[in-house]
């Protein structure tokens, strides 16, 4: 057994000692470079605000105003030879298409948080925030207000379109609309555990999407992503997770029949024949309505997360998948899904898209908006074998209404209109443009 002496120990224990000075000489620079970079990192991003309006004031804007220039479109309807096009949470402008060729703007309604329209016998029906409001406008130059009904809506204008830290504050007011702000923060630390550090730092976060359907009965025609739906003496609307059922079968008041759970993230609604088909993020939704007070669902269509607008002709429905700020995993793609079975919906067919968002069908002609990339004219005519006729790429589209041979096409410039009634040979017809500021 070998015994230390004090010397062993002594030339040990300093031998140690200058092994840790060494160690300490070595990662003293690491950790002060470390502590440095945490504690000045410097992050930038933006998201979403609220914007308040005061009860009183909510109420007592709505009206009809003089026309003025669309800065932020949204959905559109086609009605009697006028279209009424949604101005973003402001209300609805008028306008004589009777001449798709010369459109005249006549008018405005204001409608603070304004998203949805729908009208049949002369009546229009408009949300505004959690509630629906009914207008004659029998004479389009007096359009009048003659029913407010409140919170029927699960309310979508108190929900940000974005990324936000901000809580909506009741005692400010009625939310009315959301607004873009930059931010930038000194981290005291480190800034992947920031609020926003996953939300697209120095980017320009989401924007706001807006978005339309139609029957024959006295109603007019709206496009893919409409939340209103009318058939026969009845409106049918989608909230976020809810389908509300009004009876409008009077001239005067629309009356709630039923409220019944969906699912989750419910974004479209399209009336075909005795059925709704209502798009979500993650499925698309089959109802009957046979019993028009009392839809009943059928079945569910599963697809993968993505923004889903739907339309259907015949035995099939197509339904163009997105992948946006909302639906950040999903695929880019149009769905065509045979409807023969509304008990067993299956898919039968799919097109690789670049970023489809609305689109719409007449008579097997397909036309999907394809965002900032155009717009596409397919030949449907054959869903199992479905042909790209024209890919129209000058243009920035959102949303497409087909009504009797005129295209109207919702995008950032504004309403374009088109004559298809040769499908081969588009001709623009006008510009409605967009005055941003």
């Amino acid at each position: 057994m070998k015994h230390y002496t004090n010397r062993d120990i002594y030339q040990g224990s300093a031998f140690f000692s200058l092994l840790a000075a060494l160690i300490l000489l070595l990662i003293l620079p690491i950790l002060l470079t470390s502590c440095e970079d945490s504690s000045v990192q410097t992050i930038t991003w933006v998201e979403f605000e609220p914007v308040y309006m005061s009860a009183e004031e909510f109420h007592a804007s709505v009206d009809l105003e003089e026309s003025r220039d669309l800065e932020n479109p949204g959905k559109i309807y086609f009605y009697n030879g006028f279209l009424f096009i949604n101005e973003v949470n402001e209300g609805v402008h008028i306008i004589d298409n009777r001449n798709p060729e010369a459109p005249l703007n006549t008018g405005f309604i204001n409608i603070p948080a304004n998203k949805d329209i729908a009208i049949k016998d002369d009546i229009l029906y408009a949300d505004s925030e959690k509630d629906l409001l009914v207008f004659d406008i029998s004479n389009m130059q007096q359009a009048e207000l003659i029913e407010r009904i409140d919170s029927v809506f699960n309310t979508a204008a108190a929900m940000a379109p974005g990324f936000t830290t901000q809580s909506v504050d009741p005692s400010k007011g009625v939310v009315v609309d959301w607004k873009m702000v930059e931010r930038t923060e000194v981290c005291e630390g480190d800034c992947r555990f920031h609020p926003a550090s996953g939300f697209g730092v120095n980017s320009l976060g989401a924007q706001a999407e807006a978005s339309f359907s139609s029957d024959a009965s006295g109603s007019g025609t709206g496009g893919s992503m409409a939340r209103f739906a009318i058939k026969g003496d009845h409106l049918y609307a989608v909230d976020h997770s809810n389908l509300i059922t009004f009876d409008i079968s009077s001239t005067s008041s629309a009356v709630k029949q039923a409220n019944q759970s969906v699912g989750w993230a419910i974004e479209t609604i399209f009336p075909y024949q005795e059925n709704l088909f209502i798009g979500s993020e993650s499925a698309m939704y089959i109802f009957d309505i046979s019993n028009p007070a009392f839809p009943q669902q059928l079945s569910i269509y599963r697809h993968s997360t993505a923004c889903d607008p739907v339309v259907v002709e015949g035995d099939y429905a197509f339904v163009t998948l997105r992948e946006g700020t909302r639906c950040p995993n999903g695929f880019n793609r149009l769905e065509v899904v045979d409807v023969s079975n509304l008990m067993q919906p299956k898919r039968v067919n799919f097109h690789e898209m670049i970023k489809p968002h609305g689109l719409g069908i007449d008579d097997g002609y397909l036309f999907v908006s394809e965002g900032e990339f155009g717009l596409k004219i397919m030949d449907a005519t054959d869903p199992l074998n479905i042909k790209l006729l024209d890919h129209i790429k000058d243009i920035k589209t959102f949303d497409v209404v087909p009504h009797n041979g005129v295209l109207m096409v919702t995008g950032e410039s504004g309403i374009i209109q088109y004559d298809y009634s040769d499908i081969q040979n588009l001709k623009k017809l006008s510009t409605i443009p967009v005055f941003s500021e």
